[in-house]
């Protein structure tokens, strides 16, 4: 199966290309993709595919998978990933349970979840974080 033809590439796309293209032209030997380069990668990786926009750009794959939060990585965060908000809350007062309590996670990309347990301390919290957000 081939590349997608010039013509059948979205916009957005074609301008992170010739970006990308500029920026190879003129860039010293060994110097790293600047990033709002990869900024505007990852964002088109969102809204076309990983493996369609890592081809087109000439990008690695697996690094561009992990700027996306997908790919595994040692150490806390993936490269130009952005941070995990988790929000404890004591819902003593709308549980009616005095160890009750709420956790949202939310994940770069806007998904959501939320659950509440009358008994906080028979859940393994980092378990349930791991299985939310794939790690």
């Amino acid at each position: 199966m081939g590349a997608k033809r010039e013509t059948e590439l979205p916009a957005e796309l074609k301008k992170v290309r010739r970006e990308l293209e500029e920026w190879r032209g003129r860039r010293n030997k060994g110097k790293r993709i600047p990033e709002e380069l990869w900024d505007a990668a990852v964002r088109a990786a969102r809204r076309h595919g990983l493996n369609c926009v890592s081809q087109t750009l000439g990008l690695d794959y697996s690094h561009l998978k992990r700027r996306l939060g997908l790919g595994k990585k040692k150490g806390s965060h993936a490269a130009g990933a952005e941070p995990i908000f988790v929000e404890l809350a004591n819902t003593s007062a709308t549980v009616a349970e005095p160890n009750a309590a709420c956790v949202e996670l939310e994940k770069g990309n806007g998904v959501r979840m939320r659950i509440c347990v009358r008994d906080a301390a028979t859940v393994d919290w980092n378990r349930m974080k791991e299985a939310f957000l794939g790690a």
